[in-house]
């Protein structure tokens, strides 16, 4: 985890703004087996700015050549509010197993029958598919997406190269519910997954956030899932406005 200035802030991403035509560049920043390590408190600094469902984190890449991912708050209207300094993430190789969690819930429905003359006459119980109070991403969604970009993501980038790519992410929309709900000594992974969107009828960009404890990193936390929603990529995603 790094600072930045606003300027450096912008620096970092029009250079990887610029950096999106050339596939050269690309697979030195792009290392396999990677992730962007998010502390709470780089959640906790933007936190109280956003007034908005989503976040912004900005792709960006460093003096050094550094691939970096940068949280920042959006107001209202969807337009990133401008900080003082600016906490970053570098992408770097995942030292440790890192376990996904789901918790299923099962009902179990057990029905027995009173005869008229008030003796049991029969007795059995059915078990009910898993049932969720909230919509979670099944683990195993996250790991083909995982799994697909790490053996797919040159391709894609290859595939996005024309418009002088162009239509490569430069950032990516997260929901904040349950990112800014993180418990103390908790931290998430980002970690970028592929996968084909209907609606744009293409394999697209995610990022995958995977909760762990922040000194124990290939543990389970205790939570019904500690995989969030898939992050959305921009573009093509609508389109975050940028810092003035």
């Amino acid at each position: 985890m790094g600072i930045l200035s606003p300027q450096q802030f912008s620096d970092a991403a029009q250079r990887w703004s610029a950096c999106r035509s050339d596939m050269v560049i690309i697979k030195k920043l792009f290392q396999q087996n990677s992730v962007f390590n998010l502390y709470k408190t780089q959640i906790d600094s933007i936190k109280n700015h956003n007034n908005n469902d989503d976040f912004c984190v900005q792709i960006g890449v460093t003096v050094n050549d550094e691939l970096i991912m940068v949280p920042v708050p959006l107001n209202d209207r969807g337009y990133p509010v401008s900080l003082n300094e600016y906490q970053f993430s570098p992408f770097q190789t995942l030292s440790n197993d890192l376990c996904l969690t789901e918790k299923l819930t099962y009902t179990v429905i057990k029905k027995s029958v009173l005869s008229a003359d008030m003796k049991k006459k029969d007795s059995d119980s059915d078990v009910f598919l898993p049932l969720f109070n909230k919509p979670v991403l099944q683990q195993e969604k996250a790991l083909d997406a995982i799994e697909s970009w790490q053996n797919n993501a040159f391709d894609w980038f290859y595939s996005e190269q024309k418009n002088q790519g162009a239509e490569i992410f430069t950032k990516f929309y997260v929901p904040k519910e349950k990112i800014f709900q993180v418990e103390e000594g908790v931290m998430f992974f980002s970690v970028f997954g592929l996968k084909f969107s209907e609606i744009y009828q293409k394999a697209l960009p995610a990022l995958i956030f995977i909760s762990a404890p922040e000194n124990l990193s290939n543990h389970s936390t205790a939570v019904e899932s500690n995989t969030v929603d898939f992050a959305k990529p921009c573009p093509p995603n609508g389109q975050i406005f940028d810092l003035g």
